[in-house]
């Protein structure tokens, strides 16, 4: 990429725009707030846990849009390095610091495509003490799931997009670290990462 090169001519094409992003992540949030929403049969309101650091956008746009009382903390799990295909292995760099023994946590993820990552944080925050793993993804890539991951207790799995088989950024999503601050999610050219 040369210095008079703009990021976005590294872009094939935008899956989804600004608007469409915004729009599902109010969704997501509602659908949320509703599962959550104080009545005597509900549970109480969740911990929010990102996985940093792809999902720090779409974590901070989702919370502004729950109307709950929540709490929110992070987590590093890394699975593809500096290349474009994960490792299978996800390692856990970064701990929760929030207490979530006996709570109800909904993991905040950028994208789930292997399943490796999930599967792994879900068994992590069992050993933890969580109640319930509720995941929200921003992406879902069923095409390169290898790994079936069941939800812990009564947690419950919330999609925005159906990703396409394609190497994408924007949004938080990276290809070794950049990109993240695009404001739409589009297909990276493949020159860029071959």
């Amino acid at each position: 990429m040369s210095s008079s090169s703009s990021i976005h001519d590294d872009i094939l094409t935008v899956l989804w725009s600004p608007d469409q992003l915004s729009h599902k992540v109010s969704d997501l949030a509602s659908q949320i707030t509703n599962d959550f929403s104080s009545s005597s049969s509900s549970p109480p309101p969740p911990v929010i846990v990102g996985v940093a650091t792809g999902a720090f956008l779409f974590l901070a746009d989702l919370v502004r849009n729950i109307n709950l009382p929540l709490t929110v903390d992070f987590v590093r799990a890394e699975s593809y390095g500096s290349g474009t295909v994960s490792t299978g292995v996800p390692k856990l760099s970064c701990d929760v610091k929030l207490d979530v023994a006996g709570k109800h946590v909904v993991l905040v993820e950028d994208i789930v495509d292997t399943g490796n990552t999930v599967c792994r944080l879900i068994s992590y925050l069992e050993a933890k003490g969580a109640t319930s793993v509720s995941v929200c993804t921003l992406l879902d890539k069923p095409a390169r799931r290898k790994v079936h991951f069941e939800l812990l207790g009564d947690g419950k799995f919330y999609s925005g997009f159906e990703c396409p088989d394609y190497f994408v950024v924007g949004y938080g999503l990276d290809f070794n670290e950049k990109y993240r601050n695009l404001p739409y999610i589009g297909v990276l050219k493949p020159e860029i990462y071959k």
